[in-house]
């Protein structure tokens, strides 16, 4: 289905969405927590509580930080790696950085 076809979801009120999301907050959840409680997309969740935050700022109101969600994917290890490749990098530079050597890296190293 295209974009222009897929239904859309109902709309969730300020009210609705700060309940699940205080609750989601005192339980220690995360954004994918909160996701899930209301039935949307991580994407959807955020950019609703972007807004409604904006809108509780405006009122005084800060709206306290759900738990961040741990990386998924290559996490740490692929910081690591890429630690590497800068220092490989900084040790065979020239003084002015201009005749550094890096070793290339295909996409497919970071399939998975």
């Amino acid at each position: 289905m295209s974009d222009s076809t897929k239904p859309k979801a109902e709309a969730i009120s300020a009210i609705v969405f700060t309940k699940a999301y205080l609750e989601t907050h005192k339980e220690d959840g995360t954004i994918a927590d909160l996701a899930e409680k209301l039935e949307r997309s991580i994407e959807q969740v955020r950019a609703k509580r972007n807004s409604v935050a904006a809108q509780y700022k405006e009122l005084g109101t800060i709206l306290p930080s759900l738990k961040r969600m741990e990386r998924t994917g290559f996490g740490r290890a692929n910081y690591a790696e890429g630690a590497s490749l800068v220092e490989a990098y900084l040790i065979n530079a020239d003084v002015d950085g201009s005749n550094a050597e890096v070793e290339e890296v295909t996409t497919s190293q970071f399939e998975g």
